[in-house]
């Protein structure tokens, strides 16, 4: 991993880009350039945007998948405490793009910002739009309970998942 600070990470505007070469995990091969902006205007709200671009993942047996995408993520509780347990993050908005070789593709879209605590192993708020060939709906994270249930929503058919 290559990493390239612009600047002082907690400066607005200042960016943090990570580039991959011959990167692995569990036998896979990551690759594409991930790049933070801080968009911080307010102290007490941090915010960052990280965009993916040419994103690559070769599996051990040869399948590839190539990927992109943008998301905002701010902080909305804990910045002011060393406590990692209090932390909440929001994703407001983002957009990312998976395609396979067969060219099949699958877009995720934040339709309702996804909240996640530092201390629930799971998303519990916030809803995603998934669009692709065979799926052309919703998943509702919940309204905010710790817990690892939601539901799927296609052609106003509720599913409840557990992640």
């Amino acid at each position: 991993l290559t990493i390239t600070l612009s600047g002082y990470v907690m400066t607005n505007g200042s960016t943090m880009t990570i580039e991959r070469s011959n990167y692995y995990v569990n036998l896979r091969k990551i690759e594409g350039t991930v790049v933070y902006t801080n968009e911080t205007t307010n102290v007490a709200i941090p915010q960052w945007t990280r965009t993916l671009t040419n994103g690559k993942i070769t599996l051990p047996n040869g399948a590839v998948f190539t990927h992109s995408g943008t998301r905002t993520v701010k902080q909305t509780a804990g910045v002011s405490t060393l406590t990692l347990t209090d932390n909440t993050y929001e994703m407001i908005e983002g957009t990312h793009t998976v395609t396979k070789q067969n060219d099949a593709k699958i877009t995720l879209t934040v339709l309702e910002p996804l909240v996640k605590n530092f201390s629930c192993d799971y998303v519990s708020k916030g809803k995603l739009k998934v669009e692709s060939t065979l799926l052309n709906g919703t998943i509702n994270y919940g309204n905010g309970d710790c817990d690892n249930k939601g539901t799927y929503t296609q052609n106003e058919i509720e599913f409840p998942i557990t992640m």
